[in-house]
Order: C-alpha cells, then structure tokens, then sequence
C-alpha cells in the first residue's frame, strides 16, 4: 500500500501547478490543501491534491449561484460586489 502511494513535495507541486511554495503552504495552512511536514518538508498524497481541486470546483461553482442570485433581474451595485467578495473569502 505505501509503494502506491504518491507524494508530491511543495517544489514538485509549485513546479507541476505555476504557483510558489509560499502560496501552497498558504492553503496548507489555511486547511484547503492536506500536507504533512516529515522532517523539514511538506508532503501532500496524490489524494489530498484531487480533494483540493474537487472542492476547488465546488466552490466555484457555489459562487457563481450565489452571484447569480444576487444580480438576477436587477443591476450590479457597489453593496452586491462587496456582499459577492465576502462571501468568496
């Protein structure tokens, strides 16, 4: 089972994605991305990487409903931008 497993350091990661390891350990640390630190680095499972983009998704898609219901049959005011950047916090 371990000799199955895939980890990924947070170089190979910001190597694979575009993104720093500054911005990784970021979402590390902000619980969207499952890591743990063996010794001086962290190491995120292959699983942990696809539940981090199903979420992703998901969120996205739950903000894209949410700012459709706020500017459905109306005009997009100040109030609706600041309420749609809260709520994608």
């Amino acid at each position: 089972m371990l000799r199955e497993l895939k980890l990924y350091s947070l170089k190979e990661l910001s190597e694979i994605l575009g993104i720093t390891t500054f911005t990784l350990r970021t979402y590390i640390r902000q619980g969207k991305l499952k890591a743990r630190k063996m010794g001086t680095k962290w190491l995120v499972t292959e699983e942990a990487l696809k539940d981090y983009f199903s979420d992703t998704k998901k969120e996205e898609k739950e903000n894209r409903v949410v700012l459709q219901g706020i500017t459905r049959g109306s005009k997009v005011t100040e109030k609706d931008i600041r309420e749609a950047k809260e709520i994608w916090k």
